[in-house]
């Protein structure tokens, strides 16, 4: 009897450790079960999100091919609207049309430059004029838009912070208060500078093609601006006196308008004298025009080439000269009174003999117009010189 005791016993003792054995058995791998159900519903979703990563991005895609199979079709009409521009007025609109319709930027700034290619002036602002308010000049080198036009290369807010303590600080010291512009780029064909183009806010950031889409735009402005240059000199061609190969008259007052704008542009002042020959105005006709054509070889053997001569009576001619103040318009006309009158055609042939001078300045901050001019210089009194 106590056997069979201790054999139930016994049978109820290892079914109970099976029975538990079981139990924790089955809970590990229903804790296991559990873990994996988990990590596949976290995979799950990590792949879902994956997944609507790709479709934005796909869509992102989409878009920016669409832009750049808009802009194949956009650019080379942008560029023929620069390409048609005559005046810089019309250029500097062509060219902030196109970089806006190219990159959303609202916040865009043009800076041409002088003759010289030694000072910028602001010719045109979009979105910025609490920052900008012309004129704004500086000369190549100084600040962000003067590092530009100095370097020739496309300035990026990126690249200015990367430069070293000593070149940010030499840029900061010239720049104009308050303008950092994020992208900028010079007008430059075949090595001469025109200007600087400048943009600021881009919406479009973060597209790689941005710096390439200004630099193109850049370009095609220089080589438009070049364009408009030839113009001028073939306009002012088509109206040469043909005993001095002078512009005629009918060319002053587009020469004064033009000039007077780039008084304004770039803060620099503007002499204009007015030379008479009074042998010029001789009663024998060709002793008054070899007078005339010595006088306009002299002038044209000393002028610079950013200075215009423009014939305007028998006797008279006008010579406008671009960055030239009252000192140095004294200096130019003390010079002609001197050289002048001892002029002659060949040895032992008649002289000048005598030139009459008188000149006007127009500094920055004078309100001139060409009328102005004319009428002001036409009351003064000559200065006369003699051999």
């Amino acid at each position: 009897m106590p056997s069979l005791v201790y054999f139930i016993a016994g049978i109820v003792a290892g079914s109970l450790a099976v029975y538990f054995f079981l139990k924790s058995s089955s809970g590990r791998k229903c804790e296991e079960l559990d873990g994996r159900i988990k990590h596949l519903n976290q995979s799950v979703n990590t792949l879902k999100y994956e997944s609507q990563e790709l479709v934005l991005r796909s869509k992102k895609l989409e878009a920016e091919v669409k832009k750049h199979a808009d802009l194949a079709i956009l650019l080379p009409e942008l560029v023929k609207q620069i390409f048609s521009a005559r005046t810089v007025a019309e250029l500097s609109t062509y060219l902030t049309r196109a970089m806006n319709r190219l990159t959303g930027s609202e916040k865009i700034a043009l800076f041409m430059a002088d003759r010289k290619a030694s000072r910028l002036g602001l010719v045109s602002s979009r979105g910025l004029g609490e920052v900008l308010v012309p004129p704004v000049a500086l000369n190549v080198g100084e600040g962000h838009v003067g590092y530009v036009a100095e370097t020739g290369r496309i300035f990026s807010s990126s690249d200015f912070l990367e430069a070293s303590a000593l070149a940010r600080r030499q840029i900061e010291d010239g720049a104009i208060p308050g303008y950092i512009p994020d992208l900028a780029a010079p007008m430059m064909c075949r090595g001469v500078l025109f200007g600087v183009l400048c943009l600021s806010d881009i919406p479009t950031k973060g597209t790689s093609l941005v710096k390439e889409r200004l630099r193109a735009v850049a370009a095609v402005g220089a080589a438009s601006m070049e364009n408009i240059l030839l113009l001028e000199r073939f306009s002012g061609a088509s109206d040469l006196d043909s005993d001095t190969g002078l512009p005629g008259e009918s060319r002053l007052v587009p020469v004064l308008e033009s000039e007077l704008e780039r008084v304004r542009r770039f803060a620099s002042p503007l002499s204009v004298i007015e030379l008479e020959i009074p042998m010029a105005s001789s009663v024998n006709r060709f002793l008054a025009r070899e007078a005339m054509m010595i006088g306009a070889n002299y002038l044209k053997a000393t002028m610079r080439n950013i200075d215009t001569g423009v014939r305007t009576t028998r006797d008279r001619i006008v010579l406008i000269l671009p960055g030239t103040d009252e000192t140095g318009a004294e200096k130019v006309v003390e010079r002609l009174g001197l050289e002048m009158p001892a002029l002659c055609a060949s040895e032992g042939e008649d002289c000048l003999a005598a030139v009459r001078t008188r000149f006007i300045t127009a500094s920055p901050e004078d309100d001139y117009s060409p009328d102005r001019i004319i009428d002001e210089i036409s009351v003064m009194g000559f200065t006369d010189y003699e051999a």
